[in-house]
């Protein structure tokens, strides 16, 4: 070899081996698995200790079964009873599902569509007791095939989901970045050093331009040029690329058709749908980030011309735009509806949305669309709260812990359930009407019985206790699906303050919801696809999502079957 080629070998080599070096390094130092290990573990020891944790779940499963049906039998109420059974059910699914560290069962094995018809039967039980034979048999099919440790079904995961199949290689190597030592070193200075040369707050977020659009008709009399809101990258391409329902998106589910399916599938099980688009915060927004007065913009968004569409087409709707839209003349003087750097709405924003819903339902109660029962003796009180929200798109961009983006300050109003108990109670005999009823009777003893028993006095009195608010799924006649904007103040700080609690407060009802982050187009009505049992009751479902969702949906628009 010519030695003059010596030194770049060294130097390519050592640059080669330098990543791979710097990663040993850390992850021998510090608690984190050597990741490269993982290959070597998947291949000879996952398999089996992933085969032993199956038939040990699936063993529970036929335990708390079997416990199931004797409790049934003897009476017991079936969502009581069935309880455990869901939760072992879970548990094997977990464990399933997982085959690896980084590969997860295909949707189209067998396995998985027998937990999936074994998930759904145990929960059409309450409703449909015919239905027992069918879960029996399903549950004790899943534990004769999962119920004991196969060595051939560990070989043939390890060879359709191991190192050598693409699924695999891909989640590695993702893995491998996101957890690289050197990457997790250097983005962070690097992302901070395209901060400060060029304003770029990353791949995921969108750089407002509210500097340019300062005064009344933006609410920000006090605004500084360098005064910028962040917005959801998701959120702007929402705006900018085709309608959903576009030609030119015909490779996307067809977001009006999933919605027309699920609300035929509610309506044979008796139940109203009624739909609330959420706007993004550049739909109602806009001049925050183009820089240019468009007061009017959130009426033109992809979501509004669906939102009216659906509403043309005999759907139950609720529109959030034009009410946004018209509250931005009052935030200067009441604050924004958004956050700025947040995807989300501020509690202003959440408490007009649960108002404008509110109004909606009575509509719908007015003209006998819904019927509900009786009013229930409990009433909603709020009170102040301050909270401290960091950004989620603030966070996205990985410039948080330098302190570039601050902590938002914001009022929330805690809602509290108010119980109301009414009880009747004995006062003390009044001695003078004793005294009169003897003087009236003199000895005779019956007319002395009649007319003292009119001295006794009842009054009425009202317990009153204050609890937390929480869902109440046995009372309530309303179910809420939702994503992140029914989350937010509602299960994270201040807690009780979101628009579900609002909700209820308006109507004077209780409420229960289901809520994923980023689900609500699939992933929510699969959780209550799962759950059928919780319709049980229920009169209505609100189901809120936010538009970014028509196009971006995790999941897309898949049909549930219920």
């Amino acid at each position: 070899m010519n030695k003059k080629y010596i030194i770049p070998v060294v130097i390519f080599s050592i640059l080669l081996l330098f990543p791979f070096g710097w990663q040993a390094v850390a992850d021998l130092r510090g608690e984190k698995r050597f990741q490269p290990f993982d290959i070597f573990k998947d291949v000879v020891y996952t398999p089996v200790v992933r085969e032993k944790k199956v038939a040990a779940a699936a063993d529970s499963l036929d335990a708390k079964w079997r416990a199931a049906r004797e409790a049934i039998a003897a009476g017991a109420e079936v969502a009581d009873a069935l309880e455990p059974v869901t939760s072992s059910l879970s548990d094997l699914e977990a464990v399933v599902l997982s085959v690896n560290t980084y590969a997860e069962l295909d949707t189209a094995e067998a396995r998985y569509k027998s937990l999936k018809l074994a998930d759904t039967l145990i929960s059409k039980l309450e409703d449909e007791p015919e239905s027992f034979p069918q879960a029996d048999s399903c549950i004790k099919s899943l534990v004769a095939d999962l119920g004991h440790m196969s060595l051939w079904r560990a070989f043939l995961d390890v060879k359709h989901y191991g190192v050598w199949t693409s699924r695999y290689l891909r989640a590695f190597e993702n893995k491998i970045d996101d957890e690289s030592a050197i990457v997790l070193a250097l983005r962070p200075k690097y992302q901070l050093a395209v901060w400060n040369l060029f304003s770029d707050p990353g791949e995921k977020v969108v750089l407002g331009a509210a500097g340019d659009c300062i005064g009344k008709s933006c609410g920000r009399e006090e605004a500084k040029p360098e005064d910028k809101w962040l917005f959801y990258r998701q959120d702007v391409e929402f705006l900018v690329q085709p309608s959903p329902l576009d030609v030119r998106s015909a490779k996307l589910d067809n977001p009006v058709k999933a919605i027309e399916r699920f609300r035929d599938q509610l309506k044979a099980k008796g139940v109203e749908l009624l739909v609330v688009i959420t706007p993004g915060k550049p739909s109602i927004y806009t001049e925050r980030l183009t820089g240019r007065d468009e007061n009017v913009a959130g009426l033109q968004s992809h979501g509004k011309k669906i939102l009216d569409s659906l509403t043309r087409a005999g759907f139950n709707t609720v529109d959030l735009y034009t009410p946004l839209l018209a509250a931005k003349s009052r935030d200067s003087v009441e604050g924004a509806l958004y956050l700025n750097d947040d995807t989300h709405w501020t509690p202003r924003g959440a408490e007009l949305a649960a108002g404008e819903i509110a109004k909606k339902v009575r509509e719908m109660v007015d003209a006998g669309t819904v019927k509900f029962r009786g009013k229930d003796d409990v009433r909603y009180i709020a009170s102040d709260s301050v909270a401290d929200r960091m950004g989620d798109v603030g966070e996205m961009s990985g410039l948080n812990k330098f302190g570039v983006f601050k902590v938002q300050q914001v009022t929330g109003h805690v809602v509290m359930q108010q119980n109301i108990k009414k009880r009747t109670e004995k006062l003390p005999v009044d001695s003078t009407c004793v005294e009169a009823a003897k003087n009236t009777c003199k000895k005779n003893d019956s007319c002395f019985t009649a007319q003292s028993a009119l001295c006794e006095r009842d009054t009425v009195l009202y317990d009153t206790t204050v609890t937390p608010f929480k869902d109440d799924f046995r009372k309530s006649e309303i179910l809420i699906l939702g994503d992140s904007f029914s989350r937010i103040y509602q299960t994270d700080s201040p807690v009780n303050a979101g628009w579900i609690a609002h909700f209820a407060k308006n109507m004077n009802r209780p409420v229960a919801s289901i809520v994923s982050d980023g689900g609500a187009s699939t992933l929510v009505r699969e959780k209550l696809a799962r759950k059928a049992s919780v319709l049980k009751g229920k009169k209505l479902l609100i189901w809120e999502f936010v538009e970014r969702d028509l196009r971006f949906g995790a999941e897309g628009w898949k049909n549930v079957e219920f």
